[in-house]
């Protein structure tokens, strides 16, 4: 597994950008619509769906484990 080892810059950016997009799923929670789309399975080749875009929660769970993570 390929591992990214962030600037302290990056990962508050980073973190700026996940909490942001959290707030935003909280505010817009019952007007969110997930759509797998088909540039990110371009992006991550042959493989199947992204796992986390198939329901907010699961969206709303990665990004809280990858908000931990940095």
């Amino acid at each position: 597994m390929l591992y990214m080892v962030f600037t302290k810059e990056e990962t508050i950016i980073l973190k700026t950008l996940l909490m942001k997009e959290l707030e935003h799923l909280k505010k817009d929670e019952k007007q969110l619509v997930i759509v797998n789309s088909p540039f990110l399975n371009k992006i991550i080749g042959d493989q199947a769906d992204l796992p986390f875009l198939k329901s907010e929660m699961l969206y709303h769970q990665f990004l809280e484990k990858l908000l931990k993570k940095l």
